[in-house]
């Protein structure tokens, strides 16, 4: 009796200090590059992504990367939530637009720059010891968000939605994601904006 006691007591430790460790905030850092499709559109107070129905002011395919960093855990055996902030540039070229009067924009360098905070939730679809292999789904936001061209300057967002869905998998402490974002609405200062529909691939530390 006292050894069944004594393998159920080794057990259980075991299960504990691995839930134990997986359900530690733990911090990363990383970096990110991919393609966008950026639409700039004439805001004021609120604004929703007109691209989305095929109306837009100036469009065009973008690149770019950023910086980031954050903090994960896990809550259960395989489901757990990110959180990252992130500093990201994204350019396009040779713009085209639906409106005559916009012609002289279309050989510009637009560039976005946007400080922005995610909320990601993981889904694991294969779990083996520190490796993972799942999926993510959550919503990014704007802190920060400037588009600058010759032809203009836009305002900033103080708040903008946008869902983010990705795949990531994690070897011990690296992880690597491909994530899909697309803005919907937000809430401007005014001035143009840019809603950057964005495709990237990320690198993260985890420490």
């Amino acid at each position: 009796m006292k050894k069944i006691l004594l393998i159920l007591t080794l057990l259980l430790s075991c299960i504990w200090g691995e839930e134990s460790s997986d359900s530690q905030w733990k911090s990363y850092f990383g970096v990110e590059a991919g393609i966008g499709l950026m639409d700039i559109e004439p805001a004021f107070l609120a604004s929703i992504n007109a691209g989305l129905f095929n109306a837009y002011y100036l469009r065009g395919l973008s690149y770019g990367g950023g910086i980031l960093g954050g903090w994960q855990k896990y809550t259960s055996e395989k489901v757990g939530m990110r959180n990252t902030l992130g500093l990201r540039v994204f350019g396009t070229k040779d713009t085209k637009t639906q409106d005559s009067k916009n012609e002289k924009y279309k050989k510009d360098l637009i560039v976005n720059t946007a400080f922005y905070y995610a909320l990601d939730g993981l889904f694991d679809f294969v779990k083996n010891g520190k490796n993972h292999f799942g999926m993510s789904l959550g919503f990014s936001t704007d802190l920060f968000h400037f588009v600058e061209s010759k032809g203009f300057s836009g305002g900033g967002f103080l708040l903008r939605l946008s869902p983010r869905l990705g795949l990531y998998t994690q070897f011990d402490n690296h992880i690597v994601d491909f994530i899909l974002s697309v803005p919907l609405i937000g809430l401007v200062d005014g001035g143009d904006v840019a809603y950057n529909s964005t495709l990237t691939l990320g690198y993260k530390y985890l420490f």
